[in-house]
């Protein structure tokens, strides 16, 4: 798959989760569960693609490093110094061509000092993703959700900085909120270069509430 076809997939596969979860939201008691019905939307043989080694790897993979590092509370990027540590994407969709171009071990993306080999090369660094997203599940009253969902929303920030891709940051809330006015600030005012999504979906005495999903500007 080329580039703009793979943002296309990426596009339906979080369109189709949404969906589900307004629909039945209780069908996801944790998020993993959400992770997993994504990644099922989105996994298909064609992303199966071949190293410059040899080794049949997927485009898609969840928990994926960061190609910079950062300090914990996500109050400064260090890029490749040394400085600080490297994070995980919750998941992403590789570019095929960087799958291609690279050992397995690169694009696994363990050893920081391939990072810093690949970044000398800009070009090709920025695009080694066509999609990263980073996904929470609102499940009880909890602040440290806003932290969190700001937190996630830095982090593709931060990376947008050397690279080129779709950043999605989706949140998901299977009750009613306490702090919802909130969580729906940093949704909506947060970098808008980063696509960011609230939906909600519950049920009461009176039936499912399930308000049409609130975005920072995009249309799903």
């Amino acid at each position: 798959m080329e580039t703009v076809e793979l943002k296309k997939v990426v596009f339906t596969g979080i369109k189709r989760t949404v969906n589900k979860f307004r629909e039945q939201p209780y069908v996801f008691f944790t998020e993993m569960d959400i992770h997993s019905y994504l990644y099922h939307c989105l996994y298909s043989s064609k992303l199966e693609v071949e190293t410059k080694d040899g080794v049949i790897t997927t485009c898609l993979h969840k928990e994926y490093p960061t190609n910079f590092r950062f300090e914990k509370k996500l109050v400064k990027n260090y890029g490749l110094e040394k400085n600080g540590r490297r994070g995980d994407h919750d998941l992403v969709v590789l570019n095929p061509h960087f799958v291609t171009d690279f050992d397995i071990n690169n694009v696994v993306n363990k050893n920081i000092r391939g990072v810093e080999a690949r970044s000398r090369n800009e070009e090709k660094f920025r695009d080694e993703l066509v999609a990263a997203i980073e996904l929470k599940y609102v499940i009880n009253n909890k602040k440290q959700f806003i932290e969190e969902v700001e937190n996630d929303i830095w982090k593709l920030s931060m990376a947008l900085n050397s690279q080129s891709f779709e950043a999605y940051n989706l949140v998901f809330c299977n009750h009613e909120y306490c702090y919802l006015d909130e969580l729906k600030k940093v949704v909506t005012k947060k970098d808008q270069a980063v696509k960011s999504l609230l939906v909600i979906s519950y049920y009461t005495k009176s039936g499912k509430v399930t308000p049409k999903p609130i975005t920072n500007g995009w249309s799903i």
